[in-house]
């Protein structure tokens, strides 16, 4: 038995944006990490804004970036010229 491709679409869609923002988040969490000291124990409130910026801005642009490449698709693909999207007709609805 060969399983659907538009599940297989299906799962891809939903996990992928999911998997591409926890590897992000782990990626930035260890390209941004410090080790402390005791002396260094207090945080810079600005850098943390901003680093709190910057990942929610690749979130953004990820999903972003997903949710237009689903509506290019789906344009795409239900366009009126192309056949595949409309079904059969018979001779009595009119169908060439």
């Amino acid at each position: 038995m060969v399983p659907n491709s538009n599940v297989w679409r299906t799962v891809v869609i939903i996990l992928l944006p999911i998997l591409a923002i926890s590897i992000l988040s782990v990626t930035l969490s260890l390209a941004f990490g410090q080790t402390t000291t005791p002396t260094q124990n207090y945080v810079l409130r600005r850098v943390a804004i901003w680093d709190l910026f910057y990942r929610g801005m690749v979130a953004a642009f990820v999903v972003g970036a997903l949710v237009q490449g689903s509506v290019v698709y789906v344009s795409w693909r239900y366009r009126e010229s192309n056949k595949k999207t409309h079904p059969t007709r018979g001779p009595s609805e009119g169908g060439t």
